[in-house]
């Protein structure tokens, strides 16, 4: 693999001369709650073999299958933004500084061509990871390629994210659906992920991250609101997955 590990250096280089502010990682509630308890980004592999929670990905048997269970997956534009809808991966956005690229604890960076998830047992290496960053210059945000399937991976970071070090901000989507709480009564989705993330920050000793809501409750160019619609209606274990708490 060592092949494809590009420069950090130079991908911030790239990234930063097409305007990319932050590095992105969307994910569910339940799992984002587990990130924060241990105050760094962490690979599914990381926390699975700590004993940490987290919720399960249809692309996990892929990422298992394929070498890339640790790593960690960031993007370079907010895809809930840039394509109007849901994030598959889940309503929380992490926003990690684009200058983690340039700390000593990031050795190299793998840049997939594809999703994982659409590779295949005949899908060879150089169909999978960049071997250089013209490649990458060339293809990224340039309309050649599908742009939120070219992801920026770091292997086996064990506990070194750390968010209260490069974590610019969170991101949270607020739809208004109502949901039962177990404490009684009910509430809006949007509102019970805000404040289970904020009383999680605050009992980890990063109460001073900022959180801001998505379109600050307006929804009218974007289609999460029905696509959360949706699944409350009619994928509810996939609606509860990305919204709920630990159990």
């Amino acid at each position: 693999m060592n092949e494809y590990k590009l420069s950090p250096k130079e991908i911030y280089q790239i990234l930063k001369n097409k305007g990319i502010e932050y590095l992105h990682h969307a994910n569910t509630v339940a799992t984002s709650i587990t990130f924060i308890e241990n105050r760094a980004l962490l690979s599914r592999h990381y926390v699975e073999t700590k004993g940490y929670y987290q919720t399960p990905q249809m692309s996990d048997n892929e990422d298992k299958k394929y070498d890339v269970w640790d790593s960690v997956f960031l993007d370079g534009e907010d895809l809930h933004k840039r394509y109007n809808q849901a994030n598959k991966y889940g309503p929380i956005l992490f926003k990690l500084k684009l200058e983690i690229l340039n700390s000593p604890i990031i050795q190299g960076i793998y840049v997939t061509k594809n999703n994982p998830w659409y590779w295949k047992e005949h899908t060879k290496p150089d169909e999978k990871f960049y071997k250089s960053v013209k490649e990458v210059n060339r293809d990224y945000l340039t309309g050649k390629k599908v742009d939120s399937r070219i992801m920026f991976t770091i292997r086996s970071p064990n506990n070194e994210i750390k968010l209260n070090k490069f974590l610019h901000s969170i991101e949270i989507d607020i739809p208004k659906l109502i949901v039962n709480v177990k404490a009684g009564g009910e509430m809006s989705v949007g509102d019970y992920a805000v404040n289970a993330i904020q009383e999680s920050l605050n009992l980890n000793g990063l109460g001073h991250i900022s959180i801001s809501k998505r379109h600050a409750g307006e929804f009218r160019f974007c289609k999460c609101t029905l696509n959360y619609n949706f699944l409350q209606s009619f994928e509810k274990k996939e609606f509860r997955k990305r919204f709920a708490k630990k159990d």
